[in-house]
């Protein structure tokens, strides 16, 4: 097939529609093909219809679950996974848990790995069959004009129910996209009419990927916003760090939160002599070459460091100090909730006095615009058997105080005393968390204290003793980032949503998304969306290990595509 030169400059000009990747390119007036195939695959279910109900609708860890009609209305699935509705053989929809159960289909749902599965296999218009505990499942030509019809669709009606023109959003371009994805279309269905199979795939593979860059370009792109990103490093060189700077530079990025004290290492030299250097990191310094990188481009660098959670069986610190480590009710130090899991126990007066020293020689000795707290919380400690901490130091503070034996305690049969009980841990995370903030005040009062914390409130002050509603209304600190992991769109709306109205106003509220989960752009950008109208001042993706080359597409022409300033840095 020929264009004209004129049309395909106008084209380009216009809108920037003619992708590298995926519909080709033009030279020379001829549509480059690239290797576009029908894709088929296959995979074992673990369960139809379940029975056994231990887990919400009977999905269990990393299970691969098939629900019919037969089970009832709805899956009865929790937050921790993906489903797929699938009517007349055709994948409708992708993403959220408890999902309606159609009349003349079934609903696949995952967990786990087979959450990721669904996630990187399934999308709208995927043709799927089930044969015993066998699922198939095809992309076609109609199975890419599906999808990019449903998105099309989709886009335009949310733009049309704007109340108000978004600045950020060009409409012409818009339009001139949105029109381009129909003519392939309808070039992919003539040339399945003719029997050209293969020229239908190559242009229903066009029709999607620039539906998709209409669906990218219809997201509000803010001035003032938190953009970040959670990052383990694993570059050997200031080289390979400058490298992985400039990617999410280029992608909109505007800050990074580098893991740098984890499982009983630092990621620098000479942390603290009771705190080793990471041996992949022995040499150089990682932080110092990230620290001055990431200032060249503009982002700021915030230091992730893990508090009570030190790593597993083989961490330095377990060695080393296991007078430190907390205590499960049933004796064990290993979590049996959060397998393998070693903490540090929050009421040690030592510990307090470690980290600190820690944080102050990292504050004095780097250039770093925040720092961040993660793993500020007891281990999870519901149900009430399986808790902590009940080590000496725990149990002689609390019984100082109350004249009470915390491990003769039941809840069912002295309620007053163990709400006592579990008071007085809330109140040893929260002094911890009241000493870092006024240390951080003193030594560098013009940086950004945060923490990283469960989404529920409740849950969080319940089951890990965390009550960071409290820190933000005493102003201990500046942000929080409450960790929305699910590709549940309601979800993110629901925790963005409470966040708001909890949090005092002086203090950011940022929203932690889960693109590990492998749940795909159009799910990632719907989030990223759905936090912005529920007041987030900002998100950070956990984590760049699993970010995508697509990612960074769809974040760089959506979401990310203009300049902006985190907020309280800049004008707002």
């Amino acid at each position: 097939m020929r264009l004209s030169g004129k049309l395909v400059f106008l084209a380009g000009m216009i809108a920037g529609i003619f992708l590298v990747s995926g519909c080709g390119i033009f030279h020379r007036g001829k549509v480059q093909k690239p290797p576009v195939k029908i894709e088929t695959f296959e995979t074992k279910l673990d369960k139809i219809n379940p029975t056994d109900r231990k887990f919400p609708g009977g999905r269990g860890p990393d299970e691969l679950v098939l629900y019919t009609p037969a089970f009832g209305k709805e899956t009865g699935t929790n937050k921790w996974g993906t489903e797929a509705v699938v009517k007349g053989g055709i994948v409708r929809c992708v993403g959220g848990n408890n999902s309606p159960i159609p009349p003349e289909g079934f609903v696949i749902s995952g967990h786990g790995k087979s959450a990721r599965w669904i996630a990187t296999k399934l999308y709208p218009g995927t043709e799927v069959n089930v044969e015993g505990k066998t699922l198939k499942a095809r992309i076609t030509a109609r199975t890419r004009l599906f999808n990019a019809a449903s998105i099309l669709k989709e886009t335009s009606e949310r733009l049309a129910s704007m109340k108000a023109p978004d600045r950020s959003i060009s409409l012409r371009e818009l339009k001139a996209l949105k029109r381009w994805s129909e003519r392939w279309m309808a070039r992919s269905e003539k040339a399945a009419r003719k029997g050209n199979s293969a020229q239908a795939l190559i242009y229903a593979q066009c029709a999607l990927d620039t539906a998709l860059q209409y669906f990218h370009k219809s997201q509000p792109s803010r001035k003032s916003e938190l953009r970040a990103v959670w990052y383990r490093l694993t570059e050997k060189s200031p080289q390979e760090l400058q490298a992985t700077v400039e990617r999410l530079a280029s992608a909109g990025f505007n800050c990074i939160f580098p893991e740098t004290i984890y499982w009983g290492y630092a990621i620098y030299p000479d942390a603290h002599p009771t705190l080793k250097q990471n041996p992949a990191f022995r040499g150089w310094d990682p932080l110092k070459e990230l620290i001055r990188i990431a200032h060249e481009k503009g982002i700021e660098v915030h230091p992730w460091v893990e508090v009570y959670f030190i790593g597993f069986a083989d961490s330095p610190l377990v060695a080393e100090k296991p007078e430190w480590l907390a205590l499960a009710r049933n004796g064990d130090y290993a979590s049996h909730l959060e397998k393998g899991y070693y903490y540090f126990c929050p009421s040690n007066d030592e510990v307090r006095k470690f980290w600190l020293n820690v944080y102050k020689h990292l504050l004095e000795t780097y250039d770093i615009d925040g720092l961040q707290l993660d793993y500020i919380r007891y281990p999870r400690s519901v149900p009430w058997y399986d808790g902590y901490c009940y080590c000496a130091n725990c149990r002689e503070k609390f019984f100082n105080q109350f004249d009470i034996d915390a491990a003769s305690l039941d809840p069912a049969q002295n309620k007053p005393d163990w709400g006592k009980w579990c008071k007085f841990r809330k109140a040893q995370v929260t002094e911890f968390v009241r000493q870092v903030s006024a240390l951080v005040k003193k030594i560098r009062p013009d940086i950004t204290l945060s923490a990283d914390v469960f989404p529920d409130i409740d849950d969080a002050r319940m089951a890990l003793f965390q009550n960071w509603q409290l820190w933000a209304e005493k102003g201990y600190l500046d942000a929080l980032y409450v960790m929305s992991y699910t590709p549940d769109i309601e979800e993110v709306r629901r925790t963005s949503t409470q966040m708001a109205q909890i949090v005092p106003k002086q203090v950011c509220k940022y929203i932690g998304l889960g693109p590990y989960l492998g749940f795909g752009q159009k799910i990632l950008l719907d989030e990223i969306r759905t936090a912005q109208e529920a007041g987030a001042d900002g998100i950070s993706l956990f984590s760049l290990g699993q970010l995508t080359d697509e990612d960074m597409t769809a974040l760089r022409q959506g979401p990310f595509r203009l300049p902006a300033t985190i907020p309280g840095r800049g004008n707002d």
